[in-house]
């Protein structure tokens, strides 16, 4: 016979169940906060021969590479989203399919170290264009070589050379920081030298008569650019760059991120480029939601009969 005894001692079980369930759900919960708060250990400072040589190391390597891209572009408050096809020969072609929302091909690239060729199929302006790298410098306002265009776009450090006597290394947070070693004029010009930048963009006033006669002593070859490199500890990957060209009065910065595995090497998924300069600043953000490496590729560059050509783009 069911009494309320039996139901009251049922009852009481049912709590105890219930409040032991309870109670060790917050001893787990406890303890996994306890464990998410550890702090880690502050990173051991490394020379900047060690961060080079493990970077060297650990960097996106290939000979053929095809590329999926998600990406959106935005100047002057206006932005504008499309895809890319990007595929790649090691040192010497790099071809892109650019395709807005629509679906339809609307340009198409092929770069090489030396050349540029370019076809507009938008309706109302098709045309295409043939000339030399330097025409997307002009285009971009930037000193970019092929290498380093190739290396931009599958996350590896541009301008970062195996001499570790041009750079000084240090930690940041919990990543590597290299910076490049700069001469007693520019330190002039910065008013600080290298070991006190703080800053992501270094400002400095042109109207100052120490930059005015720095100035007129540095050839533009020469440059006064400040490379700023961070790395993060586990795999030597590059995880943001940024570049001040002093005399041009313009920074270039690169943030890489989501880092994924493709074949045995490590490549960041997410890329977001910007380029400052007195007069405007430009953004692109790119991820790669396909990558494959290790099989040769086409790089079909057809210019049809009815298309005019340009002098210029």
């Amino acid at each position: 016979m069911y009494t309320a005894e039996r139901q009251n001692s049922s009852s009481i079980g049912s709590l105890k169940v219930f409040l032991t369930f309870m109670i060790a759900a917050l001893f787990l919960i406890a303890c996994k906060s306890k464990k998410d708060t550890v702090k880690k250990d502050p990173l051991r400072n490394r020379t900047a021969g060690f961060l080079l040589r493990h970077y060297e190391e650990n960097k996106f390597d290939f000979e053929w590479a095809g590329m999926k891209v998600d990406a959106e572009y935005m100047v002057m408050g206006e932005t504008q989203g499309f895809k890319a096809t990007i595929r790649m020969k090691k040192d010497s072609a790099v071809w892109i399919s650019i395709t807005p929302a629509l679906g339809i091909e609307m340009i198409r690239m092929l770069v090489t170290p030396d050349s540029l060729k370019y076809l507009s199929k938008i309706p109302e302006n098709k045309f295409y264009y043939l000339g030399t790298f330097e025409d997307i410098n002009k285009l971009i306002g930037v000193g970019l070589d092929f290498d380093m265009l190739q290396d931009i776009l599958v996350g590896n450090a541009i301008g970062l050379e195996k001499d570790e006597g041009r750079f000084r290394s240090e930690t940041e947070n919990e990543s590597y920081l290299l910076i490049s070693k700069y001469k007693r004029r520019v330190r002039r010009v910065v008013g600080v030298d290298d070991r006190r930048l703080e800053d992501d963009t270094i400002v400095v006033n042109p109207n100052d008569p120490r930059y005015q006669r720095t100035l007129k002593r540095v050839d533009e070859e020469d440059g006064m650019i400040i490379s700023r490199y961070w790395v993060e500890p586990e795999h030597f990957r590059l995880i943001k760059s940024v570049f001040n060209d002093l005399i041009k009065q313009r920074t270039m910065e690169l943030h890489y991120s989501e880092f994924q595995l493709n074949e045995d090497q490590i490549y960041p998924s997410q890329c977001r480029l910007i380029l400052n300069n007195p007069s405007a600043q430009q953004e692109l953000n790119f991820e790669i939601t396909k990558i494959s490496t290790g099989k040769p590729y086409d790089f079909p560059f057809e210019i049809p009969e009815d298309y005019i050509r340009k002098d210029s783009l």
